[in-house]
């Protein structure tokens, strides 16, 4: 026994690593580049280990496309690709297995492998480099690349791709081996990947221009998806959360919506305050001027999409009167316990539902700034029932905290439930200005028109930290900056509204084009940061 205990105290621990590495393509047939290949052909994919065999299918992308004319055949960890059909003369073939590609631990290959071959004497070298921004997960979005021949115009919806590939872990593609010619590109979000866009379920990224390739050209792109969908949205749902509140539920994401419920009865009812839910702009709070009876009531809701879609739609709902039994909730910009790197022009206090001042109780929105005995006259603003603004009589100053307290109890809800029993305190910091650095830089460009410069923060997430428009190429600057690594990010505001367009698919519009640094700025305290960006259009 204790032999057997002492052997077991110094053996090897059982198991090792946790396995994190996603599978590779160690060898293909044909090799990579090679020519005059036959044109009866069954290609070969080995991996460095066992594969998913789904996600590998799923994730293969073949140009010329066979369609439906290609087999696959496993056995261990190797893929053979069937093709069965004579393949085309002196044409240049990619296959591409995308970075979704999984092995059977799930991990994901992460990048994208290519392997071309021609069955003539050359292989097509044109290339594009591109970037998607501003997705979560960058391997879920396809890149399309469609040849431009003549007058025809390509149709995603309809039209396969005469390229594809996956973008890559870091948000950046690469297309090789394309044939010489004008292009037109779109990143789409495929998530049923069938190659074909769908356009009520699947985001888009629009091109900011048509490129031209050829062996001594290497274009770029940038991207950013939205929904485009040209059909108008639609009412999915209608929830009575109580009497005082309707929940609306759209098709898809609105920025503008507006009810009107009407009782069974013919008592018609205005609505008082609506704003989406902290879920998703899909998911709307609406509530009436009075409480809903219950019984049955016809609701109206109207609105607009992104793209300027105007929408009207109608249905039933039978309502409970349900009570509302909760707080109102608030929450503040600037956050309480952040530090921002300027003063703030007002104070944004945001509630969850309508509110309202009660005159019968005790009101004093007090402000300090500094210390408890330095105290800011400040104005209540009311923008709607749910956001108020307190507004200082004089600008705050930077490097001192600032207070905000008033009575939780004169504010009120539509059922009459108080903020808070207590006083409600909350306190922001103002970065000084000794703490933090800037950036200057010269934009080298030949096209003249404004240029929207944004500095963004990576902790964790994306971040846009602070942003600054420059009538035109030349120099720019950015400050009191606080201290960390950026990304700095470069827009030409075509359209001069100092934001960035993402196009549009009906009537079609080119998006903006915009630069991302490929490295990190990094920001010091009373430093100032100088860099150079050279922006060229070789489209």
């Amino acid at each position: 026994m204790l032999l057997a205990l002492s052997c077991a105290r110094i053996g090897a621990p059982p198991g090792g690593p946790e396995d994190k590495t996603g599978p590779r393509v160690v060898s293909s047939f044909p090799v990579p580049d090679t020519t005059n290949v036959p044109r009866k052909l069954v290609a070969r994919l080995v991996f460095s280990k066992p594969v998913n065999h789904k996600s590998v299918e799923a994730a293969l992308y073949m140009s010329p496309d066979p369609r439906q004319r290609l087999r696959y055949h496993w056995h261990g960890n190797t893929l053979d690709l069937i093709y069965l059909d004579s393949l085309l003369e002196n044409r240049t073939y990619v296959i591409s297995m995308g970075s979704q590609a999984k092995d059977t631990r799930g991990n994901p290959a992460g990048t994208t492998t290519t392997v071309a071959f021609s069955t003539g004497s050359r292989i097509d070298r044109g290339s594009v480099d591109g970037w998607v921004s501003d997705v979560a997960a960058p391997q879920a979005v396809s890149v399309w690349a469609y040849h431009l021949r003549g007058d025809t115009v390509p149709n995603p919806i309809s039209d396969e791709a005469d390229y594809r590939l996956q973008v890559g872990s870091d948000s950046r593609f690469h297309f090789g081996y394309l044939r010489e010619g004008r292009y037109r590109v779109f990143a789409v979000n495929d998530r049923n990947f069938d190659g074909l866009w769908n356009p009520s379920a699947e985001p888009i990224g629009i091109p900011p221009w048509d490129v031209t390739v050829g062996d001594s050209l290497t274009p770029w792109l940038s991207f950013r998806l939205m929904m485009q969908d040209s059909a108008a949205p639609t009412l999915r749902a209608l929830r009575e959360f109580n009497e005082h509140e309707m929940d609306v539920r759209t098709s898809r994401a609105v920025p503008v919506l507006q009810g009107h419920f009407v009782s069974g009865t013919g008592d018609s009812i205005r609505q008082l305050d609506a704003f989406p839910d902290s879920a998703g702009s899909e998911i709307w709070r609406v509530f009436p001027e009075r409480p809903l009876t219950a019984g049955l009531w016809t609701v109206t809701v109207s609105g607009m999409d992104n793209l300027g879609l105007r929408f009207t739609a109608t249905d039933t709902v039978s309502a409970r009167a349900l009570p509302d039994t909760a707080r109102p909730h608030m929450t503040t910009d600037p956050a309480a316990r952040m530090m921002t790197r300027i003063p703030p022009s007002a104070m944004h206090l945001m509630f969850d539902k309508p509110v309202t001042l009660d005159s019968l109780a005790p009101i004093n929105f007090r402000m300090t700034a500094g210390t408890d005995t330095d105290t800011v006259v400040v104005r209540l603003q009311i923008r709607n029932p749910h956001m108020w603004d307190v507004v200082p009589a004089t600008p705050l100053l930077a490097g001192k905290p600032v207070k905000l307290r008033f009575d939780g109890r004169a504010v009120r809800d539509l059922a009459g439930h108080t903020l808070l029993d207590t006083t409600v305190n909350v306190q922001f910091g103002v970065l000084s200005p000794d703490s933090m650095g800037g950036i200057k830089g010269e934009l080298a460009t030949k096209v003249s028109a404004p240029y929207l410069y944004r500095m963004l923060s990576f902790k964790g997430r994306t971040t846009e930290v602070a942003k600054t428009v420059a009538p035109g190429p030349g120099a720019f600057s950015l400050e009191l900056l606080p201290v960390g690594k950026y990304l700095i990010e470069v827009t030409r505001d075509a359209n001069r509204d100092s934001t960035y367009s993402y196009g549009r698919m009906w009537p079609f519009n080119f998006s903006e084009p915009f630069l991302t640094s490929p490295d990190t700025v990094t920001i010091r305290a009373r430093w100032e940061y100088e860099t150079q960006i050279n922006w060229q259009d070789n489209r």
